[in-house]
């Protein structure tokens, strides 16, 4: 399953004529193809986790599109594949983005270790308890709803379907980590580590936030007149808990923030010049950094690396949609050049084309995630 980033990726897919299809395939897809078999067998392991579906719902959400029901209109149950179109649409759009991943992996000579695939797995559990948080604390803050957690809701999907999605995390991980300059076997993630140790590190914080930029300049012809950073934090900063200990924010590893930048470049005692973040003006000072061991910090840095690789690699990917010869059954739809999604549902028939259109018409029936 391909990434929310990669999933918003504008396509323009050459489509190849219906007339030469393989009833069999449900996709060609360059020198590849997509079984029906494959992909109602991807659709039936989605279907048996509510967990799932619900977390598939919720990312769809995060990215700005509608919920999608599982089943179609009317459908009392999943058994024999009876999904709403949308749904299905958008796992084959899914499918079709991973094969393309995996096809620039081989191309780039990136071989997937069993290493690489567990971790894939690892940013899988990552990713989806990212979205069950996002999407919790944007609906009232309360717990993460479908499963509560990334490894709960891989639990309850069929281990053959959890491997093959761990092995697509880990194509696009790789592909993240060559754009970033980077690889993710154990010598290139220590060599990283070593690049960017600062990183990693444990920092303690001093903090001053304000709106604007006059008024960080402000705050920064205070601090260099002989103001203390706590007076200046006491009367200027929003952040009103750490304004009142005057400006103490904690400690913690900013490696994948938008301050770890900033700090980075900060010794001990020193404080920075104003940088805006979050739509707001920061002057910070590093008022301690405890260094980490690489082994305690080996997730962070997977992770950081495939931040820093990932909008690279998505252009990469968006070109090699674009160049991709693409074609599906028509029966799923079209290739939608230009369009957000791949696939194009096919148009219902219009209703004059109905004997009666109101008796063939299902009535709307709830339906989950």
């Amino acid at each position: 399953m391909k990434r929310l980033a990669a999933f918003l990726v504008v396509v323009a897919a050459v489509v190849v004529l219906a007339g030469t299809f393989v009833p069999s395939l449900a996709a060609r897809v360059g020198p590849g193809s997509i079984s029906r078999q494959a992909r109602n067998s991807d659709l039936s392991a989605s279907a048996s986790s509510p967990d799932y579906t619900c977390f598939l719902s919720e990312e769809r959400q995060l990215a700005g599109a509608r919920r999608v029901p599982l089943l179609g209109a009317g459908t009392p149950s999943a058994s024999g594949g009876v999904y709403g179109t949308t749904f299905v649409d958008d796992w084959l759009d899914s499918m079709i983005t991973d094969q393309v991943a995996a096809q620039v992996a081989a191309r780039s000579r990136l071989r997937v270790t069993a290493a690489d695939v567990a971790t894939g797995r690892a940013v899988l559990i990552r990713r989806i308890g990212v979205v069950l948080s996002q999407f919790a604390s944007g609906t009232g803050g309360g717990p993460a709803g479908c499963g509560g957690s990334g490894a709960a809701v891989l639990s309850s999907l069929p281990s053959w379907f959890v491997a093959q999605q761990s092995r697509s995390e880990a194509d696009q991980a790789l592909l993240d980590a060559r754009a970033a300059g980077a690889g993710l076997s154990p010598a290139a993630l220590a060599a990283y580590y070593g690049s960017h140790r600062a990183t990693f590190a444990k920092d303690c914080l001093d903090i001053i936030v304000v709106k604007t930029r006059t008024a960080a300049d402000g705050v920064e012809r205070a601090l260099s007149g002989g103001a203390s950073f706590a007076q200046e934090a006491a009367a200027t900063s929003l952040t009103k808990q750490s304004a009142a200990r005057g400006g103490v924010a904690g400690c913690g590893m900013l490696a994948g923030s938008f301050l770890s930048a900033a700090v980075a470049k900060l010794a001990a005692g020193q404080t920075s010049p104003p940088f805006s973040g979050q739509g707001v003006y920061w002057v910070v000072k590093l008022t301690s950094r405890t260094p980490t061991s690489f082994a305690s910090v080996r997730t962070s840095v997977v992770t950081a690396i495939i931040d820093a690789g990932q909008p690279g690699a998505d252009r990469r990917l968006a070109a090699a949609l674009r160049r991709t010869t693409i074609s599906v059954d028509p029966r799923y739809g079209t290739v939608a050049p230009h369009r957000v999604t791949l696939v194009r549902p096919p148009r219902s028939p219009p209703a004059t084309a109905l004997l009666s259109p109101a008796a063939v018409r299902p009535p709307a029936t709830p339906a989950g995630g």
